[in-house]
C-alpha cells in the first residue's frame, strides 16, 4: 500500500506536467506571432515551414522539461540508480513506450503508470497546437 503523500505528489506531478504543456503553449503563440509573414515572392512553403519547426521545437523542449520533472521524482526515490536512468524510464514512461530493463518498487509503480496517462494527453494536445500551427501558416 503506497503511502498517504504519494497520491498528493503524483497530483502534483500531474499539475506540473500540465503547467509546462500550457507555458510551452503561450511561448509558442508568442514565437509564432513575431515570425516574418510571407511576402509576394517568397517561397510558398517558408510561412507553412518556419511555423512547423519552430512549433516542433518548443513543444519536444516542453516535453522534455515535463519528462525532467516525472525524472526528478524518480531519482529522489533512489530505486533507479542515477538520474540518467531516472530521465530514461521517465522517458520511456511518458511515450507510453516503457523501460523493461528498469522496474520502480510496487509502492511506487502507480506513479509511471500515471506519467504514462499524462503523456497520452500532452502529446495529444500538442498533435492539437501543430496542427492549428499548420492550419495557421496555410491561411497566411
Amino acid at each position: 500500500m503506497p503511502p498517504l503523500g504519494q497520491p498528493l505528489v503524483t497530483l502534483l506531478l500531474i499539475i506540473a506536467t500540465a503547467m509546462v504543456q500550457l507555458v510551452s503553449q503561450l511561448l509558442l503563440d508568442r514565437a509564432i506571432a513575431a515570425l516574418p509573414r510571407a511576402r509576394p515572392g517568397w517561397f510558398i512553403g517558408f510561412n507553412k515551414m518556419a511555423f512547423t519547426i519552430v512549433a516542433v521545437v518548443i513543444l519536444i523542449v516542453g516535453h522534455l522539461v515535463q519528462v525532467t520533472i516525472w525524472a526528478i521524482r524518480y531519482y529522489a526515490w533512489g530505486e533507479l540508480g542515477n538520474f540518467f536512468n531516472s530521465f530514461y524510464f521517465s522517458l520511456a514512461s511518458f511515450t507510453t513506450m516503457g523501460a523493461n530493463e528498469f522496474t520502480l518498487s510496487p509502492v511506487h509503480r502507480f506513479a509511471g503508470a500515471v506519467e504514462s496517462a499524462i503523456g497520452m494527453l500532452m502529446f495529444g494536445w500538442s498533435t492539437a497546437l501543430l496542427f492549428d500551427i499548420i492550419q495557421r501558416a496555410g491561411r497566411e
